[in-house]
């Protein structure tokens, strides 16, 4: 599954699980257990809607959301590695023909102004320019490595994190419907 199919399906998962919620009539005990950070809490509001089917349906969609979401993780590192990869691999081809061509730009124009001195200046002129242009984009390129290995420790960290409690409900729980011990 892509990364914009993942995120379609956790949408319409998210969106299924908040009607699901107001069905239940358990919409602020969520709200409040999801801002103050109380998994328990949620649970507790979950197992306490009194229609089965329906708190079957809560259950089993908040597990499909869950399982979407540590997919998403892992595809956000991969994502993020291959632009790590992308970055390097652009830094390593270098551009010389925009050193040459400014050197060789600068001659001519330098030759054309002022003659035979003016070409001298113009490739003196002309190799700093280039040297400059070099520079410039070997700078860029290092700030291009630099934000797409930041975007991969973020990455990295957000997978981590989603996989020290993966999942709201156990799989028994998942199964059974039921607080599980």
């Amino acid at each position: 599954m892509g990364e914009d199919e993942i995120n379609r399906e956790i949408d319409k998962l998210s969106a299924l699980i908040s009607l699901l919620e107001q069905r239940a009539g358990i919409t602020d005990a969520v709200n409040h257990a999801r801002e103050t950070g109380a998994p328990d809490k949620l649970r507790a509001a979950y197992y306490s809607v009194p229609d089965i089917e329906l708190k079957k349906q809560l259950i089993t969609t908040t597990g499909k959301l869950d399982r979407l979401y540590l997919q998403k993780c892992d595809q956000d590192v991969s994502f993020a590695k291959e632009e790590v990869s992308k970055a390097i691999e652009k830094a390593k081809k270098q551009p010389w023909y925009l050193s040459v061509t400014s050197s060789i730009g600068a001659l001519i124009i330098g030759q054309w102004i002022l003659g035979f001195f003016g070409a001298i200046a113009g490739a003196i002129g002309g190799f700093y320019l280039g040297q400059w242009l070099l520079a410039s984009i070997k700078k860029e390129n290092t700030r291009e490595i630099e934000q797409a290995k930041h975007l991969l420790v973020l990455a990295q960290r957000r997978d981590e994190a989603s996989k020290v409690d993966p999942f709201l409900f156990s799989a028994e729980e998942l199964e059974a419907c039921e607080h599980q011990g």
